[in-house]
């Protein structure tokens, strides 16, 4: 699936459920006010007009590519608002330098010198603050003296106090949205095919359906000696000489194997997680079932990757 150009094929890749309850937040958050003092730093999803910026949509997207796509530990999020201001980085790029609140996480990135992510419902309004010339979440911050030349003698504060009605609102709306049972995730309404086409590591992956990927589905459920009796429903492998190794998802259970190791097999109802283990450098999928990683799962995707794992395995559960 290619990637989403703008905030409205992004949205309208998602299940009808979280499209109402994106409309639902957005409600929530565009009754918050925005600060004068903040007109040029804050940008709305699916915002129109701005009073500063005519490009306040690309704006807004090029945010939630920098900071939540590239980022997510999982898929489906719904981007509200985003504050910051544009950078340089050691590249000559641009880069968006700020804050972005999803319905699930509220991401900091102050390019090239710190970031950080931390889920909505567990920030405490109270925590968004000002500390000497830094805009602080939690224990990240902006460093507000890059662009003091743009703030206004109450930009900051006004910031602070702005950021704070926003998680505050997105809080109480998400409880009120989940309590009625309307949106569940989009991870609980999609089978394991569509979770993968829909994630940004779909081209790693193989999936029955994509001929290309059939070949190499049916050599590991050879190597394997799967069950005759379960589906293979996706793959994240790799073959060498040395045999295929890698993670595999029947409808029963997660099997992995690495290279020259014996297989390893759990049961859908008693997989853990996929918790990364530093020392072995393996996924635990129970306690004793340790899976191998692979070329596809970097420093920077880990935790995405084993949160989609888990998610896979869910919907598997499901089929």
């Amino acid at each position: 699936m290619p990637a989403a150009s703008n905030l409205t094929e992004y949205l309208s890749s998602l299940p009808a459920d979280r499209r109402d309850a994106f409309d639902g937040l957005m409600s929530a958050v565009a009754a918050v006010p925005v600060p004068p003092s903040n007109n040029s730093f804050v940008f709305l999803a699916g915002q129109t007009t701005h009073p500063e910026f005519d490009d306040a949509e690309s704006v807004f997207w090029k945010a939630v590519e920098q900071l939540q796509l590239c980022n997510a530990v999982s898929d489906g999020e719904l981007p509200l608002v985003y504050w910051g201001f544009h950078s340089i980085d050691l590249l000559l790029r641009r880069r968006s330098n700020g804050i972005l609140v999803t319905d699930r996480t509220v991401y900091l990135d102050d390019v090239g010198n710190s970031s950080a992510q931390f889920a909505t419902d567990s920030v405490d309004p109270a925590c968004i603050r000002v500390a000497g010339e830094s805009l602080e979440v939690g224990g990240a911050s902006i460093d507000l003296a890059q662009i003091a030349g743009m703030l206004e003698p109450t930009t900051a504060v006004d910031a602070a106090a702005y950021l704070s009605a926003v998680v505050a609102a997105v809080q109480v709306a998400g409880r009120s949205v989940a309590g009625h049972g309307s949106a569940p995730s989009a991870e609980a309404t999609q089978t394991v095919e569509q979770l993968v086409l829909a994630s940004r590591m779909g081209s790693d992956f193989r999936l029955p359906a994509r001929p290309k990927d059939v070949k190499a589905l049916n050599k590991l459920s050879a190597k394997w000696n799967l069950p005759a009796d379960e589906v293979l429903l996706v793959s994240l492998s790799s073959a060498t000489f040395a045999g295929v190794y890698g993670i595999a998802i029947t409808n029963k259970a997660v099997y992995s194997k690495d290279l020259m190791e014996p297989l390893f097999r759990t049961a859908l109802e008693d997989v853990d997680g996929f918790v990364w283990e530093a020392e072995t450098k393996t996924f635990r999928v129970s306690n004793d079932h340790s899976a191998p990683t692979l070329p596809a799962i970097t420093d920077d995707n880990r935790d995405y990757a084993a949160s989609l794992l888990l998610n896979l395995a869910r919907a598997a559960a499901r089929e």
